[in-house]
């Protein structure tokens, strides 16, 4: 009679599949971390996005309160009036001429205290990012502002804050018109 040879019976893991489990476990939490790494990096991002929203729009509101024939509301050198927008990007190319001569013809915070008229809105445009220490990881937010006088009645006014996103450029842009209310001209 022929005995049958009875089935090897494994109650557990050996080492290597011990060790081939944990590598692949190590593997998939490396690629978690490299995820959760990239997720703060754009949370960061998307914050200084928003406080420069919330500087633009804080000038925007401010300006609106200001006398339409306010000397603040000068018209802006051509340079800035017929290029608003920026379109060629000189502000995002600090040390250059075109940076220079655009960020020159643009209205700034020295503007903004002229005689007995003080801006009201957020007087110190900078914010702490992740670290509650307000020496570290600060990110700062200039703020200027073009006017370009359409008629006697109105007038179009864009505000752009300027900051630094992990050491480049970055320009948020607002626009906002104003209209004479009233009779006079």
């Amino acid at each position: 009679m022929l005995r049958r040879a009875s089935p090897r019976q494994d109650h557990g893991f050996t080492t290597i599949e011990s060790l081939i489990a944990a590598v692949v476990f190590l593997l998939g939490l490396a690629g978690l971390l490299g995820a959760l790494v990239q997720a703060r990096g754009a949370t960061a991002q998307a914050r200084r996005l928003m406080q420069a929203t919330d500087v633009a729009n804080d000038l925007a509101e401010q300006i609106q309160l200001w006398s339409f024939d306010d000397p603040r509301l000068i018209p802006s050198d051509p340079l800035c009036a017929d290029d608003p927008l920026d379109k060629d990007g000189k502000l995002l190319k600090p040390g250059t001429g075109d940076y220079n001569a655009y960020k020159a013809c643009m209205h700034d915070e020295m503007m903004l205290t002229f005689e007995d008229a003080k801006f009201g809105g957020i007087q110190e445009p900078v914010f702490r990012n992740e670290e509650k220490d307000p020496s570290k990881n600060r990110t700062e937010y200039e703020r200027f502002y073009i006017v370009r006088r359409v008629d006697e009645r109105m007038l179009q006014i864009w505000v752009k804050v300027l900051y630094l996103d992990a050491g480049e450029p970055r320009v948020v842009t607002t626009q906002a018109m104003r209209t004479r209310v009233g009779g006079m001209l």
